[in-house]
């Protein structure tokens, strides 16, 4: 690093935006689709019903504890989720008795079909839940090094976002300043553009997701400071539970969880319900915990209330009581997930992370862009690192996109009764991947491109035909059942599909004209032409 403070910086800059730029884009991408994992999974599980608009919480409420009361025998916890704006299912869960030797059982949860009260038996998939996981556990890989591996490159970019502030003078003005078609300058503005655009974002999502895993990287000081009794307080302290009474193995009926509701709603003065828990179920000691609205950014003592699920009396609960630094890190947690945004909120988090996934793409172009000239002049053509981040460029930027489709595409091909099919939707993902990453060694650059955009345009393109030729979720019925979520998913599908072919379309005319134009010379204008013609020696005698 030569120069003054401000050129280190633009050195450190631009190096760690390359080395760690292919896993960040992974992450930013992943992790962008996770702001609507819940209406990914509503699509890749069609064997659920449309919605049903005009049914009261209180049904709702009796068609949950039916089901549980008939398929969850002897489990202490239940859980009942009402269909709200993003999933408009109705949905039961309860976590099964631990196996021995370990301390909690496995969580189960299911559909239920509002007709009939029976489970909705849907596909094996991983849903939108596995592309979110996806964006922090990296897949394939072991929980810990996935942490690790995300730690160090989440610190890397918060490092270049810093950096990016520095280096850049005049950042205001850079904002509104875009030079199209001129090559370097132009990528160099649009990167400006996506940085400043959203920056706040990019700091609050990188140095939030960092906090996710505090206990993981600074297990040293834990571990040194803290007995295991002061460890598990610590962390009470900064995800504090509701107090609820424990199961006392002396069964009572209880009381319609509909009925209880009504309680609820002369307290509340509205019908509001998100959720409801349900304590030491069939027990004397059984309770019964409604939710409206919950997030740890905006808790509300009031939006909760705890009832007797016996007796139906409501029982005085105790507010949890968040330390300061328990609010300061549940606050950034729910900041990071956007617990407490609603639809339109959520667009913005989807569109703003996709600004960010742009920024880090349009600083790898950056890099080969200005190093092009250069390499385009070597005897022997372009070096092999400089191809290498140009077919990684290509195979991530655009292909990586491909691969998530593929991933909608082995949902909707792969055999219903295959084996392992929720491990092979995954599998089909990373096998188009590492395709897409290999393609562009066997082709031009600019060839490879083009011909991979426009696969992407076709691939998104075709995926609604594909829905509507192998479930009846297609559009016409989703907007005939006005099932909106699925209808925005294959209209989202189809926008992505036109962009592709927009970039292919401009990539082409683009590349075209900064193609030479070669003058192709007829032999009669030569002949025609003397001024053409190669100069002869002059014969003495005609002077």
């Amino acid at each position: 690093m030569k120069g003054n403070f401000r050129q280190s910086m633009k050195w450190f800059h631009t190096w760690v935006g390359l080395i760690v730029g292919w896993v960040l884009f992974f992450m930013f991408l992943t992790g962008t689709l996770g702001y609507f994992y819940q209406e990914i999974t509503r699509w890749m599980e069609p064997e659920r019903p449309f919605i049903e608009h005009k049914i009261s919480n209180e049904a709702l409420l009796d068609i949950a504890q039916a089901y549980l009361i008939k398929n969850a025998q002897g489990v202490d916890e239940w859980d009942i989720m009402l269909p709200n704006a993003r999933d408009q299912n109705l949905r039961v869960g309860w976590r099964k008795p631990p196996e021995p030797g370990k301390k909690r059982g496995k969580y189960q949860q299911t559909v239920l079909d509002i007709k009939t009260g029976d489970s909705v038996e849907t596909r094996a998939t991983g849903g939108g839940r596995l592309l979110y996981r996806m964006h922090y556990r990296l897949h394939y890989l072991s929980t810990k090094i996935s942490y690790w591996i995300v730690g160090f490159c989440s610190m890397l970019m918060l490092l270049a976002v810093i950096t990016g502030v520095v280096i850049h003078k005049k950042i205001f003005t850079d904002f509104f300043t875009f030079r199209a078609k001129k090559g370097l300058l132009g990528w160099l503005d649009i990167h400006n553009v996506l940085s400043v655009i959203a920056l706040p974002f990019h700091f609050m999502i990188t140095y939030s997701g960092l906090l996710f895993f505090l206990f993981t990287y600074m297990v040293l000081s834990t571990n040194l400071q803290m007995s295991e009794d002061e460890y598990s307080e610590m962390r009470k302290e900064i995800f504090p539970r509701s107090a609820h009474l424990e199961s006392v193995n002396q069964p009572k009926e209880m009381l319609a969880i509909s009925h209880l509701y009504q309680q609820v709603k002369n307290t509340w003065h509205t019908g509001e319900l998100n959720y409801v828990e349900v304590f030491a179920a069939g027990d004397i000691n059984a309770q019964a915990r409604f939710v409206r609205h919950e997030t740890d950014i905006t808790y509300n003592p009031e939006d909760e209330v705890m009832v007797s699920a016996v007796t139906g009396e409501i029982i005085l609960q105790k507010p949890k009581e968040y330390t300061v630094t328990g609010m300061i890190h549940n606050g950034f947690f729910s900041l990071h997930e956007g617990h407490f945004a609603g639809s339109i909120t959520r667009w913005v988090y989807f569109i703003t992370g996709l600004i960010g996934t742009a920024m880090i793409a349009s600083g790898l172009i950056l890099w080969t862009t200005k190093r092009k000239p250069k390499q385009l002049k070597n005897p022997n053509g372009p070096d092999f690192g400089y191809r290498l981040v140009e077919q990684l460029n290509i195979g991530t930027i655009v292909g990586l996109p491909i691969a998530i489709a593929m991933y909608f595409y082995a949902n909707r091909l792969l055999p219903l009764e295959m084996a392992n099919r929720l491990n092979w939707e995954a599998n089909v993902m990373f096998i188009s991947w590492a395709t897409l990453l290999l393609y562009p060694a066997f082709r031009p650059a600019p060839k490879a491109w083009y011909e991979q955009l426009n696969l992407a345009a076709f691939v998104y393109m075709a995926l609604p035909v594909v829905n509507a030729l192998t479930t009846d979720k297609h559009l016409l019925n989703s907007i005939s059942k006005q099932d909106w979520t699925l209808v925005a998913f294959d209209l989202t599908l189809f926008a992505i599909g036109s962009f592709f072919a927009f970039a292919a379309y401009k990539y082409q005319a683009l590349t075209f004209e900064k193609k030479p134009i070669k003058k192709v010379i007829n032999p009669r204008d030569v002949i025609a032409d003397e001024s053409l013609l190669p100069l002869r020696p002059m014969n003495k005698e005609n002077g």
